[in-house]
């Protein structure tokens, strides 16, 4: 049976597949055979509930991708809901035939309900009637709205202004009229007239007169005059459709038809804010009498491009005020392609329905697709007849290969897409070309592309044209399926989740039941690799991809740039080093960690270790055997990849080809199209090398592994472990002795533990830790030191790390610490042997090791090392000392050195008479110290001498030093040296005990400190009793000038703040005569009072006190004499002297009554003197 013999109705029938708002001669066609699908049903439903019952909303938003039906809808609705200008198929029976389409009562109510309201609908598609050429496009869409309103009623739609004046005559009633005369005055018609504009403003003046009865001359250039006053406003045109409905008969609509608003606006806000102003203001003025509805693409962000967030929000404004939404999708195209074209007869259903049983147990083999978006099977029987020749796969990756090829201005025109080619029409053509052919073939998805070609651009399509003229061997199958999978490419190519693998390719050529899978697929992969030779599609990894023209030129260059072999190897190592093995060191079973290096076909690659992983490729020179037997006696694992992947290395060369190209590229100029070509290669190149990770991860994990000359089998395909396997097996073999560990691991804690010795019980012996001890002993360090090699801890290290050890090396150093611990051997760093406390720090500072150098310990003479040790202990009081004997030496001397400086330092610091006794001591001490360590285990015989020392200097000066006897000592000699004044007023020798006591070079023994306290109590209470002795007396003659004072005229005549003042002064001097210790001082005290501080208290009262000026009290003058309006300034105080001041003449011997008169007589002259010169005398 044939395939046209198969279907209800004519498959070759003509359908258009592009629905056209203005066309109405195909109308009865397009209404019978619109497919009302469920869901389109239910949103008719919804829609024609708002549109009976609501009176306030206004608009429909009617949505969906390219082909998807709506404008189909669209213009049915435009029918259904109104009468259109034109129309041949009334609106009555567009109404009875969607009532015969739906089963749903409620629908056909709404549908009779809607069929009663009258209305106009005027249909159009806003990109064929704008004028957006101009800059300015604010108001394009009202300008659109107000053209197509203006030709809905009649009215000239190409020129606003003469509208405007058909408008005018026609609101007066004279439009009609004025048809007639201005065809009778211009001899042609109006319609025909109006086009020529301004050219006919003589026969329009003169029409116009005519009809307006005007008198006089004819009015000038009217039309002119429209056009230049001409304007209009979204509430101008709002309020004129309100004046058109309200003389309509009562309930009339008008509703606006508007196809691809969404594709018109684009990302131009003016034309949102336009769009959405009209949507307001109908509604605001209307009262829901006239409707927008509208179609639109469903995700706008694809159509426009990239949108900012504002566009996007700005869009989401306008679709806010259609509150009814109407949204189709591909399961709606679907439906309507098989029940409008693809129906079948009875006979075509019983033929499918035999096909079905034998075929559908292979259709998920046939038609599933391996990776990437889930696609849609045969469901049933009843799909499979209802589907075919086509799949249901085939509908929703169509719509989005559509949709992708449209982003990326794959069509021609302004947003072409199915806009011109539907996939009803291209479901029809397809089954058109298969016509003749039997039951059984299938409409490969590649058919597909003959149903847009003529609407893709040709430098997209190019390469298809050049392959079907130039591929080779234009007749060979092979070649046949090339140009076929080469245009299933392009579909697919910005699909984005459809992977294009040869397994699913051949899903999308596969044209006829019965065909072997397994012959298919090896041909699609000769095919592809026969594209791939001629750069049509580029391959990244198991994914192909059809190349523009753009990217043809680009993937040819980056296939001729040049690689070396070590760029290669570079890259190849990196992959492996870092994203397959992820390593260069692994954990043995035991826990210690091997480091290793990498090989390639015997090339190294970064740092080199003592076992090295050696990745052998399929480019290697030599076979399995040979690398087996050339793995001979090498610490190497082989790792030998497989064969099975053949495209693995061309994939990486690609890999680094693409790298070089594109990095060389973005240094240069480049267009737009080929800067997007090369970004898209970097992504390709990122994700190539993910994959090309794992496909070297499933190599490495099914690799050969060879060590030393045998196989080593490995359970694990994981590519580290499979790796980390061959690695285990290696170091079993490598190194024998590694047991002698006994699988234990020793940290860096254990160093620090194992420098002591064991009898101090912080180490654990075992015979695991004696045997390595052992052979660390034997061979690394007395075999060498017994033929003179130098031994350090570095060649120690290097030694039990190789072969046939393998220690790590924190275990090494380890067992070195609990050698030098138990005394076995030495540590010298710097020539300096080293103490216990030293060596943790420097074994585990890496940099050190070889400047550490190892002897074997020496035995020495025990009762010499007893006798030491008993010497450090008694003479230092030290119980614990180190149990190895170089270690005490070492411990002694310090200890000694340390004494010997101590002692220095007290010498120089303190200047007591008796240290000069250590001066023997320090001396003795110097002769045993710096010497050699072994010294004191050989040689030392002073320990008598120094004990001797100890008991009788050193111990009791260093108890005086630190003790109270030191205190007291400064305390006496700080006394004795702050009385030293007062000691002229004692006994002559009073303190030549005390100062002899403390010169005393043996005061720091016995009790010589208490007898030199005793003494300086002594003399202190001396002291004491003579200063109070002078206290007392100074006191007493203050307190007899202080009676004399206050019996003064001075004092009497003075204020009493002046008494009181004065009197504190003699206080304070009493206070200060107590405190006073030193006896000089106190003397001096009582002297001063009389002679100085008497005199002028004196003159101070003196000078407080009142006098009388000129009749009335006044105080003394001080020093300035003070004068008063009413007399003569106050004299001068009068000075105040001691008479011990007063010069008297005369004999400074009196020995004779005679003597005595004339002192008497010299002194009364002169206190006269003293007196008329104005002066107060005090005694």
């Amino acid at each position: 049976m044939k395939l046209n013999e198969i279907f209800e109705k004519d498959i070759t029938r003509p359908i258009d597949g592009v629905i056209k708002a203005d066309d109405t001669t195909h109308l009865q066609v397009e209404v019978e055979e619109y497919v009302l699908t469920n869901e389109t049903e239910k949103a008719l439903s919804q829609l024609l509930e708002a549109y009976t019952s609501s009176t306030t909303d206004n608009g429909v938003w009617i949505s969906g991708f390219f082909g998807s039906g709506k404008s189909h809808l669209l213009k049915m609705l435009a029918h259904l809901l109104g009468d259109v200008d034109g129309q041949e198929f009334r609106r009555d029976q567009v109404t009875a035939s969607f009532a015969e389409k739906t089963e749903d009562h409620l629908l056909k109510g709404s549908l009779k309900k809607a069929a009663s309201i009258p209305a106009k609908s005027i249909l159009f598609n806003i990109d064929q009637l704008a004028d957006v050429a101009g800059s300015d496009k604010t108001d394009a869409i009202l300008k659109v709205f107000v053209k197509v309103f203006n030709i809905a009623r009649g009215y000239y739609g190409l020129q606003p202004h003469v509208a405007r004046f058909e408008r005018d005559l026609d609101t007066k009633g004279l439009l009609q009229q004025f048809r007639a005369t201005y065809q009778e005055i211009a001899g042609i018609p109006w319609e025909d007239g109006r086009d020529l504009d301004v050219l006919e403003e003589a026969n329009v003046a003169k029409a116009f007169a005519q009809v307006t009865n005007a008198t006089g001359a004819s009015p000038e250039n009217i039309l002119e005059k429209y056009r230049d006053s001409y304007s209009v406003s979204v509430e101008e045109f709002a309020e004129e459709v309100v004046a058109w409905l309200d003389k309509q008969p009562s309930g009339s609509r008008l509703n606006f038809f508007v196809d691809e608003v969404g594709q018109f606006i684009g990302g131009d806000t003016k034309l949102m804010l336009n769009l959405q102003t009209i949507a307001e203001s109908l509604n605001s003025k209307a009262k829901g009498r006239s409707w927008i509805l509208v179609t639109s693409q469903e995700a706008m962000d694809k159509v426009i491009g990239d949108p900012t967030k504002t566009l996007a929000m700005d869009f989401s404004k306008i679709q806010a005020r259609f509150a009814t939404k109407v949204a189709l999708t591909s399961a709606d195209v679907e439906e309507v392609i098989r029940k409008r074209l693809l129906e079948k007869n009875a006979a075509g259903s019983a033929g499918l329905a035999a096909v079905y049983s034998s075929q559908s147990g292979h259709f998920k083999t046939i038609f599933d697709f391996v990776g990437g978006r889930t696609y849609p099977n045969y469901s049933s029987e009843d799909r499979f007849v209802e589907t075919y020749p086509f799949v249901n796969y085939q509908f929703p990756l169509f719509q989005s290969a559509l949709v992708g090829l449209s982003e990326n201005n794959a069509f021609t025109g302004r947003h072409q897409a199915v806009g011109e080619r539907s996939m009803l029409g291209v479901v029809q053509q397809v089954a058109k070309e298969m016509v003749g052919a039997e039951i059984g073939e299938l409409a490969s998805f590649d058919r597909l592309f003959s149903g847009i070609r003529d609407t893709v651009q040709s430098l997209a399509k190019r390469a298809i044209d050049i392959a079907e003229d130039r591929l080779p061997d234009q007749d060979s199958d092979v070649t046949k399926l090339a140009v076929r999978l080469l245009k299933a490419l392009f579909l697919v190519k910005y699909v984005k989740d459809f992977k294009a693998t040869a397994r699913n390719l051949a899903v999308l050529v596969y044209d006829r039941f019965g065909l072997d899978p397994s012959a298919l697929n090896k041909n699609v992969k000769d095919a592809l690799a026969l594209l791939e030779a001629q750069t049509y599609i580029q391959r990244n990894g198991d994914v192909y991809e059809y190349l523009t023209n753009e990217e043809q030129e680009i993937e040819a260059k980056i296939k001729q740039a040049d690689l070396d072999s070590s760029e290669i190897g570079r890259r190849l190592f990196d992959l492996l080093s870092q994203d397959v093995v992820k390593s260069n060191k692994f954990t043995y079973k035991s826990g210690q960690n091997y480091a290793f290096g990498y090989k390639i076909d015997e090339s190294t690659h970064g740092p080199q270790q003592l076992l090295t992983v050696h990745f052998l490729t399929p480019e290697y020179a030599h076979d399995l055997t040979t690398i087996r037997a050339h793995s001979t006696g090498l610490d190497e694992v082989r790792v030998v990849l497989p064969d099975a992947d053949a495209g693995l290395f061309a994939d990486l060369r690609l890999l680094l080809k693409t790298e070089k190209y594109v990095k060389q590229a973005a240094n240069a100029s480049s267009t737009p199209v080929q800067q997007r070509i090369l970004a898209a290669k970097s992504q390709q190149n990122f994700d190539r090398k993910r994959e090309l990770v794992e496909r070297f991860k499933t190599a490495v994990g099914k690799a050969t592994l060879i060590v030393y000359a045998a196989d080593v089998t490995s359970k694990s395909e994981a590519a580290d472990q499979h790796v980390f396997d061959g690695l285990a097996a290696l170091i079993a073999k490598a190194f024998p002795q590694l047991n002698t560990l006994g699988g234990k691991i020793f940290t860096e804690s254990d160093i620090t533990k194992f420098v002591q010795p064991a009898d101090q019980g912080l180490v654990t012996v075992d015979s695991t830790l004696t045997e390595a001890a052992k052979d660390v002993y034997n061979v690394g360090v007395s075999m060498k030191v017994k033929t003179g090699q130098s031994v350090t801890v570095k060649t120690i290290v290097d030694q039990f790390e190789g072969k046939p050890y393998g220690w790590d090396r924190t275990s090494i150093l380890a067992v070195i610490a609990y050698l030098f611990g138990d005394s076995q051997i030495t540590i010298e760093h710097n020539g300096n042997l080293l103490k216990r406390s030293e060596v943790p720090g420097l074994l585990k500072n890496s940099q050190q090791l070889t400047n550490l150098k190892v002897g074997i310990q020496k035995t020495f003479d025990d009762a010499k090392v007893t006798a030491f040790r008993k010497f450090v202990q008694d003479f230092f009081d030290e119980a614990a000392t180190p149990a190895a004997p170089l270690e005490l030496a070492r411990f002694g001397a310090d200890k000694l050195k340390t004494q010997v400086e101590k002692l220095r330092e007290a010498r120089a610091a303190y200047p007591y008479p008796f240290m000069a006794t250590l001066d023997p001591a320090i001396a003795l001490l110097e002769s045993v110290v710096g010497k050699a360590d072994e010294w004191y285990l050989t040689d030392f015989d002073q320990e008598d001498e120094l004990r001797e020392t100890k008991d009788d200097v050193l111990d009791p000066i260093l108890a005086f030093l630190s003790g109270q006897q030191r205190t007291i000592y400064d305390k006496v000699a700080k006394f004795l040296a702050d009385a030293d004044d007062n000691l002229t007023f004692l006994p002559k020798g009073a303190a030549d005990d005390l100062r002899a006591r403390l010169g005393d070079l043996n005061v720091f023994r016995s009790n010589k400190i208490t007898q030199l306290q005793s003494a300086a109590d002594s003399l202190r209470e001396q002291i004491d009793s003579v200063v109070k002795d002078e206290q007392v007396k100074s006191a007493d003659s203050i307190e007899q000038r202080r009676i004399q004072l206050q019996q003064t005229a001075e004092f009497l005549e003075a204020p009493e703040v002046a008494q009181a003042r004065a009197l504190d002064r003699v206080d304070a001097v009493i206070q200060g005569i107590w405190a006073e210790q030193r006896i000089a001082k106190l003397q001096l005290g009582a002297t001063n009072f009389q002679t100085v501080t008497f005199p002028s208290l004196i003159a101070e009262l003196a000078s407080a006190r009142p006098v009388t000026v000129g009749g009335a009290a006044s105080p003394e003058p001080g020093t300035e004499p003070v004068g008063t309006d009413d007399g003569p300034p106050a004299p001068p105080a009068k000075p105040t002297v001691h008479i011990s001041k007063i010069n008297v003449g005369g004999k400074f011997v009196l020995a004779s009554d005679a003597d005595v008169d004339e002192y008497v007589d010299e002194l009364r002259a002169a206190l006269h003197a003293a007196v008329a010169e104005g002066k107060r005398v005090t005694r």
